[in-house]
């Protein structure tokens, strides 16, 4: 019973860390369900909900593609990944914004609707220009990192929500 749990989390882990476009990949997959969740409901709980998981999920992935993946990657084509940290910066600072201020705030929407945009944008160009120029790369270095790099990053957020729980 609880083997046959434990050799799926480490068959995942062992994939993610040959594989890392294929964590990045469902990354994307999880951010254009929450967006099309934000934007089909008109129900404000379900919209609040999606739009804090959509800033939880955006900022955890843009830490590790700043911090490991861009660096890592920078020389398949140094130009695309300039231009993609010059779009996580935008993004990022969207994030901040959003995460500073009520969900419920009128403007709230606006600038949720202008981040979804970009993300989406930005992650349609990762995937049909640049993860290409990927596939003949041996990513299992790169993978090891991304797996440490967000354990340490999990790690830290859950030791500062427990923090905040504590006082």
């Amino acid at each position: 019973m609880n083997d046959d749990n434990e050799d799926l989390s480490k068959r995942h882990s062992w994939d993610a860390i040959n594989h890392p476009l294929d964590g990045l990949l469902s990354d994307h997959e999880l951010v254009r369900k929450l967006a099309a969740t934000w934007r089909g409901s008109s129900d404000k709980e379900v919209r609040k909900q999606a739009a804090g998981q959509l800033l939880q999920a955006i900022h955890t992935h843009s830490r590790i593609e700043e911090s490991v993946f861009y660096p890592r990657m920078r020389d398949a084509d140094e130009a695309m990944i300039a231009h993609f940290e010059q779009e996580h910066l935008k993004v990022d600072d969207l994030v901040a914004t959003l995460q500073g201020m009520s969900l419920d705030e009128p403007q709230a929407d606006r600038l949720m609707s202008e981040m979804l945009d970009s993300v989406l944008r930005h992650i349609e160009q990762e995937e049909k220009e640049f993860f290409p120029k990927l596939e003949s790369r041996d990513m299992a270095p790169v993978g090891l990192e991304m797996q440490s790099f967000e354990a340490n990053l999990i790690h830290m957020q859950a030791q500062i929500s427990d923090t905040g729980a504590r006082r």
